[in-house]
């Protein structure tokens, strides 16, 4: 019975996946390229694509999905990608470092969680010690959270074998008992309980409360060179996340459209995101104490301001 889930599982999510992906035309000038994360946190661009808000705008909008954060970062600072919707944490790693991008717009707070096999004897993240754990890689936020949750009980990245993976393929690797637990993004938290592979130990609201998450990134050159074209896009995403707070179903049926997932699945991993989209004083303090925890557990090298991090013209208020 649990060789068909894992079957079922990854027929129903990672082939479809996989065949979803799109490219995007670097031929065309005049498109805004963007590049995304294939998770829930992105809803508010599916609803704008769904609903081909961009074109009705004006904009001519290609999105293409990317594994991993830190790709993101380099193709928007390569100029392959004109904006990115990316996690904080390799975010603030590439501005740490001199990549000219800056921070425009919020995405969402929360939305992710660690997860074990039904009935584990993993109770606790005090049991994790000594255990093998997958994430969706290094520079992710969901490793940052991991470490500093197994922090509090004096856990050590030396006590906990972690492997980083694409996260497609983490769910099924916890149903192959090849591992112990992961900590993922939704929906590859949700999906475990839905199919019956996995529970959820803990949701990283009970990590850090509100931590800050996803981000719309682009490039210093592109803000200077189309600030227009970025000012419509960014309303388009604001008014966008006020449509998934107050459409709920809808949403996850254009999610489950775009990632070619699950409805049910989307209902259950939407209610776990906050959305939000303006970068004011709350959310720049919110980032700043998030930081602040990355500085001490040794994720960045450098502090960085306010600043240094956020362009606030578009969505800051």
């Amino acid at each position: 019975m649990k060789a068909y889930r894992i079957i079922i599982l990854f027929l129903v999510i990672v082939l479809p996946i996989w065949g979803a992906w799109e490219f995007i035309d670097q031929q065309d000038p005049d498109a805004i390229k963007v590049g995304y994360l294939p998770c829930d946190h992105s809803a508010a661009l599916f609803v704008a694509k769904n609903n081909q808000t961009y074109e009705k705008n004006g904009l001519k909008v290609k999105t293409t999905q990317i594994s991993t954060g830190s790709n993101i970062v380099d193709a928007v600072a390569s100029g392959d990608l004109d904006i990115g919707y990316v996690g904080i944490t390799p975010t603030l790693q590439g501005i740490s470092k001199g990549i000219p991008i800056k921070v425009v717009g919020a995405v969402n707070l929360v939305g992710s969680g660690i997860v074990v096999e039904p009935n584990s004897s993993i109770t606790s993240p005090a049991d994790l010690k000594n255990k093998t754990i997958a994430t969706p890689g290094v520079s992710s936020i969901q490793q940052v959270l991991l470490m500093y949750e197994l922090q509090k009980y004096n856990i050590t990245s030396a006590d906990v074998d972690i492997i980083s993976m694409n996260v497609y393929n983490i769910p099924s690797t916890l149903a192959a008992h090849k591992v112990d637990a992961y900590i993922s993004y939704e929906p590859f938290v949700s999906i475990a309980p839905y199919m019956d592979i996995g529970e959820v130990l803990i949701y990283s609201n009970y990590i850090i409360e509100g931590h800050p998450c996803c981000v719309i990134i682009t490039s210093e050159k592109f803000i200077n060179e189309h600030p227009d074209e970025l000012q419509k896009f960014l309303e388009i995403h604001q008014n966008s996340t006020e449509y998934v707070r107050t459409h709920p179903n809808e949403t996850a049926e254009m999610v489950t459209q775009e990632l070619t997932t699950n409805y049910n699945v989307e209902t259950m991993s939407l209610q776990h995101i906050i959305f939000v989209s303006s970068v004011d004083k709350e959310f720049q303090d919110n980032v700043l104490r998030f930081m602040a925890l990355e500085n001490n557990m040794g994720y960045l090298k450098k502090n960085l301001t306010s600043d240094e991090i956020f362009d606030t013209s578009f969505l800051g208020g």
